[in-house]
């Protein structure tokens, strides 16, 4: 797992508008076999909302279980294999080559676990849908609680719910010391 500079994290932050989005059941799952768990009609329209008209990036992983391009978005696939390519998905290696690209903004980080691991650090923002229940999985959100701190419940609904978090860094909150 490639961790991300402190350096890079600040050019990043400088240069690039980046957001995360994510769903996770109630007890952390993001994913089963390469696919999401669950079938919310009413969530998906939610990251379809957020993300339309922007840059998405995503690990191949993620990229491969949806199985096509995002529709409306400026795609953006990260892997470690420098042959794979898909048509209209633009490709990088390391997350300094997006300082290269022309990035629709905001740029949102769409997953997997390890891309979320990786540039939770450089992020402004994270939306999370919470889905309401328990779901077997073989991926965790990664831990994210020393990056982000809860700003509002922005939608309720009866199977799902989406908080906006913002980097402790921009809430202009401190870790407190005893919680180390």
């Amino acid at each position: 797992m490639m961790n991300i500079s402190t350096d890079l994290c600040d050019i990043l932050l400088q240069k690039l508008d980046i957001r995360a989005i994510a769903a996770m059941a109630a007890n952390g799952i993001i994913g089963n076999n390469n696919s999401i768990p669950w079938d919310i009609p009413e969530e998906m329209a939610f990251f379809r909302r957020m993300t339309q008209n922007a840059s998405a990036l995503m690990g191949r992983k993620t990229f491969e279980s949806i199985g096509h391009p995002l529709p409306n978005r400026q795609n953006i696939v990260m892997t470690k294999d420098e042959a794979w390519h898909y048509d209209t998905v633009i490709t990088i290696q390391k997350l300094d080559q997006l300082l290269e690209l022309d990035i629709k903004e905001p740029l949102w980080v769409c997953g997997g676990a390890m891309i979320y691991e990786m540039l939770f650090p450089a992020c402004r923002e994270l939306y999370l849908s919470t889905v309401f229940g328990e779901f077997d999985g073989d991926t965790k959100m990664p831990p994210f609680g020393d990056i982000f701190v809860i700003n509002e419940t922005i939608l309720t609904c009866p199977t799902f719910k989406v908080d906006h978090y913002v980097t402790r860094r921009h809430a202009n909150i401190e870790k407190n010391p005893l919680s180390l």
